[in-house]
């Protein structure tokens, strides 16, 4: 055992909550035991690449927190956290956050894309909408292709990788790269490959997935989506149709139908917020008589931050910065972007699953756990 390591948490200009935070350490201990120095209650951590991660239950504006590291060889922690049961024959990865289920990565060839299929929220409600995957009484079956949460875009060097119908491009699955669970987050890595409708490989991606163990009331994914033009130049085309990170909300929260959306600058429903610049966009609604909401966070280091959303009053939220000639929201007259023969293009969102509309949901506060986490510091 190696000499125990202070830290100081410290929360800045905002109100914590529930917020997954994390800092290098040198020495690469394999695991350990993290507790408060206030109440000494054991936090539980996990270290992963190189770093020790733990989530932040609360922490007011310009307070900080201290707590102490004692590194330990092979210390097994059996607390539920993060757990992936990876069923490789059906190609799905079913995500639980303690004992509860959130969500499952289906990436079959059977479907033209991967998505994740179920959602939930809290109280285990079904937060996305069910159908093409089911088929539930009462709820809207136009877009087949909304596959709840997905990934897609529809000019990819011309080949249409969002729609299902036609002449549509596919994302075949090559490659699960790690998949890693434990009691503070749990992390998949998956390659696959972008083709025409011939099949034929037009780009390469590699996407990763990360959970983070919070309370069902404030579930977190982060999304990672690299994408590599491996053999030639690709162009992502200027349209509205796709998007890196895209949800299709519960049939109950449209808002055509009760519900809200918002974004970060105040644009309220679809008129003020449809292809409009903004830092997150959230949906909020009804479901099952509870007002629940989901939040897009974009990245600042992502391409032309902050993105414009497709955001529509039928259920549909994509982020996509690529459709300029129908947003009319810039000076730019192509939103199309080429990536370079041999080079990369790397988009990062995190998803916030949350009770209320943004309000209530404090989804501005979320957003900067996001992009200005709290600072954590070896305290000497």
């Amino acid at each position: 055992m190696t000499k125990p390591i202070n830290l100081l948490v410290k929360a800045g200009a905002h109100e914590r909550l529930h917020t997954p935070v994390s800092i290098n350490l040198s020495d690469n201990p394999l695991s350990g035991r993290l507790t408060r120095d206030d109440t000494g209650t054991e936090v539980p951590c996990q270290i992963h690449k190189g770093a020790l991660w733990f989530v932040i239950d609360e922490l007011a504006e310009n307070s900080d927190m201290r707590l102490t590291f004692e590194p330990e060889v092979n210390r097994l922690d059996t607390r539920p956290g993060v757990y992936f049961d990876s069923h490789y024959a059906d190609s799905r990865i079913d995500i639980k956050i303690g004992e509860q289920e959130f969500t499952s990565y289906q990436y079959d060839s059977k479907f033209p894309r991967p998505h994740f299929y179920p959602f939930l929220g809290p109280d285990q409600k079904q937060i996305t909408r069910n159908y093409p995957m089911a088929e539930v009484e009462g709820e809207t079956t136009d877009h087949i292709h909304h596959r709840s949460v997905w990934v897609a875009f529809g000019d990819v060097n011309g080949t249409d990788n969002w729609i299902e119908e036609g002449e549509h491009g596919w994302q075949t699955h090559r490659q699960l790269i790690y998949v890693v669970d434990g009691p503070v987050l749990g992390e998949f890595q998956h390659h696959l490959e972008w083709e025409d409708h011939d099949r034929r490989c037009v780009m390469k991606e590699t996407r990763t997935a990360c959970f983070y163990a919070t309370p069902d009331s404030a579930r977190l994914m982060d999304l990672t989506v690299t994408l590599k033009a491996q053999d030639g130049d690709v162009r992502l085309g200027d349209t509205k149709e796709g998007a890196f990170c895209s949800v299709r909300v519960a049939t109950s929260m449209d808002a055509n139908k009760g519900g809200r959306i918002e974004n970060s600058v105040g644009g309220v429903g679809e008129s003020e917020c449809w292809g409009r610049p903004a830092h997150w966009c959230d949906y909020s609604g009804p479901v099952d008589g509870q007002e629940m909401g989901i939040a897009i966070f974009d990245h600042p280091m992502n391409l032309r931050h902050p993105t414009c959303w497709h955001v529509r009053d039928y259920g549909l939220m994509t982020a996509n910065p690529f459709g300029y000639a129908t947003y009319q929201s810039s000076f730019l007259k192509d939103g199309a972007h080429t990536i370079s023969a041999g080079t990369s293009l790397t988009f990062r969102y995190r998803i916030c699953v949350h009770r209320h509309d943004a309000r209530g949901g404090k989804v501005n506060d979320r957003y900067h756990d996001y992009v200005n986490p709290p600072a954590v510091e070896i305290d000497a």
